[in-house]
């Protein structure tokens, strides 16, 4: 893969990448010279080819560098996209327990507010049987009364 580097020929969003720089090197444009873009060291001994080579090795290395920092930079990004699809996706799910759960609390309150009617409707049928059941008791002591005088 070329430019940004990662592991497949697509970047973010599947836009496939382009060379950041001529020659797929992040950094600045190198010309066709073999130091890199750099001006020529001078050649005034037969030396100077080897310093012109050493020149361009650290070069090729901050390039290497500067390559696998930006494939690191770029996996994480594809892991946090990653994770926030996933966040994203966990968000949707707590929506939909959350609409359930309201729904659930709208049905429990309305089987409270009947629970509370039939309550009250219990108590008030008790309340008038009572005076019937105290009815029935003096009717019942006033026969023990009446079978305690007469007949003993």
């Amino acid at each position: 893969k070329e430019g940004r580097g990662g592991s497949g020929p697509m970047g973010l969003g599947g836009a496939p990448h382009k060379p950041l720089f001529p020659g797929g090197m992040p950094g600045p444009p190198s010309s066709s010279s073999p130091s890199g873009g750099k001006p020529p060291l001078p050649s005034s001994s037969a030396g100077a080819g080897g310093a012109q080579m050493m020149a361009v090795a650290p070069n090729n290395q901050v390039h290497q560098t500067r390559q696998e920092a930006l494939q690191n930079v770029e996996s994480t990004i594809a892991e946090l996209g990653g994770i926030f699809q996933q966040l994203a996706t966990m968000v949707a799910e707590q929506g939909e327990m959350a609409i359930r759960i309201d729904e659930n609390i709208d049905e429990t309150l309305s089987n409270v507010d009947m629970a509370q009617t039939h309550l009250l409707k219990y108590l008030n049928r008790i309340s008038s049987n009572r005076w019937l059941i105290l009815k029935i008791f003096a009717v019942l002591m006033v026969f023990l009364v009446i079978f305690v005088i007469f007949v003993a």
